[in-house]
This record gives structure tokens, C-alpha cells and sequence, in this order.
């Protein structure tokens, strides 16, 4: 079996299995935005969204056709369960950070298992998690899809004993500046230097890159940075 990750861009990721594009993370709405839309839709067989509340993480109709549509707010607060190849989602209640201009939403963050593969994505948190908020993840998160972007989000040094904690193999960083989307946040870059020196950095020049899990320097994550196929780059 093989999986490969596609960035589409923000917070929103495609997983393909041998082939065959199984899962999409929090998609995107272009208006909300301000980034044209070319009218393209997503192949998937599930979508799974930080909450149905937010415009930039919600829009499941970047898919095409009808997709299983999996609310991890709904996971987290207790009111719906959802599997994903027969495992189940672990959902962790979060929030965006109370300095957003405007109201502060309700989210989670989620984990889910992927052809034997543990994703963890971070979904549109404002806040570092505690060690006892990711219990439910820990021996759950091979591959962590993390925010990095910081502006209205968790900042980095927040980010960084979660990433100690959770100890997932591989990092695909998301949520950052990549215009004309989040021209307030820190880009990638930021994160990318943080670490150098510590963990094995990858840029791949394209959008999808095949999983290995296999670690380049023992005992820490790779870093992969991919490009984005969501959006025209400027």
C-alpha cells in the first residue's frame, strides 16, 4: 500500500491511497479567502473538518460528488462518532485564539488512521494543547499536520512541546503565509528555521509527495514542506 499527501493549501490536505484520493482535511471556501476560484473540485471519499463553522475550514463542497462529511466538533464535543478504515476519529475540543478581531469559533483538532498511518491535524487552534488534551492521541499521531502560521493561532512556542509530546515521525506544516492567503502570518520559512539544526527539513518542489515514515536522522521528524495546488501562485 501507498499513500501519498497533497497540499492543496491553508489547513487543507488530500490523501491518496494507492492511487485513489481517500481523505481531505479541512477545506476551504476561496471567497472567504480572497483567492480566485477556478472552479476545480476534489475527489475524495471522505472529508473531515475542523468545525462547520468556519469558512476557511469548512467547506466540504470543494469536494466533488458527496464525499462522507465527518464534523470533528461534533466528535468533540460528544454529540456524533465517525471511523476511518474502521478506526476511530479522536477528536480534542479546541478554539481560535481570543485575539481574533472577530468571534473566537469553536474547533477541534483530530486524529485518524489511514491505511495502518496515524494523522494528527491541528485543525484552526489558537492555543497550545496539554499533555492530558492529547492523551488520546499519543501512540496515535505518526504524521503530524501542524499549524504554523501563528497570527490568531498557536504560536510556535507553543507548538513545539506538542510536537515533544507527540513525537510523530513526519511534519507536513500548514496554516501559514502563502499569499495572497494569511498575509498577517508568519510563513513557513519562520517554522522551517526554528528547526533546522534539530529535524531533517525536505522541500519538495510539487504538491504531492509519497509517505515514508522512515526517519532520516533517528529519533526525529522529517519536515516536509510541499507546494500548494490549491490557488494560482503569485
Amino acid at each position: 500500500m501507498t499513500i501519498q499527501v497533497e497540499f492543496i493549501g491553508h489547513a487543507c490536505y488530500r490523501l491518496w491511497v494507492d492511487g485513489r484520493p481517500r481523505l481531505m482535511t479541512d477545506p476551504f471556501k476561496h471567497a472567504d479567502l480572497k483567492i480566485p476560484d477556478d472552479g476545480r473540485r476534489y475527489e475524495t471519499d471522505i472529508v473531515i473538518v475542523s468545525s462547520l463553522l468556519d469558512d476557511s475550514h469548512n467547506n466540504y463542497q470543494l469536494a466533488a460528488g458527496t464525499p462522507q462529511v465527518i464534523d470533528a466538533l461534533a466528535l468533540a464535543e460528544g454529540k456524533a462518532t465517525a471511523t476511518v478504515d474502521g478506526q476511530p476519529v479522536y477528536a480534542v475540543l479546541a478554539g481560535e485564539n481570543e485575539d481574533r478581531p472577530d468571534n473566537p469559533k469553536d474547533n477541534a483538532c483530530y486524529a485518524f488512521n489511514l491505511d495502518g498511518v496515524w494523522f494528527a491535524h491541528l485543525g484552526d487552534t489558537g492555543y497550545g494543547l496539554t499533555p492530558d488534551e492529547m492523551a488520546p492521541w499519543r501512540g496515535r499521531c505518526d504524521v503530524l499536520l501542524a499549524i504554523v502560521g501563528e497570527k490568531f493561532t498557536l504560536s510556535l512556542d507553543d507548538l513545539d512541546p506538542m510536537i515533544d509530546f507527540l513525537q510523530p515521525k513526519v511534519i507536513f506544516p500548514m496554516h501559514y503565509n502563502l499569499p495572497p492567503v494569511g498575509p498577517l502570518m508568519s510563513p513557513v520559512s519562520k517554522f522551517v528555521e526554528r528547526r533546522r539544526g534539530r529535524d531533517p527539513i525536505i522541500h519538495v518542489p510539487h504538491h504531492t509527495v509519497t509517505l515514508s515514515l522512515t526517519p532520516v536522522l533517528e529519533g526525529r521528524p522529517n519536515i516536509v514542506v510541499l507546494k500548494h495546488t490549491g490557488w494560482p501562485s503569485p
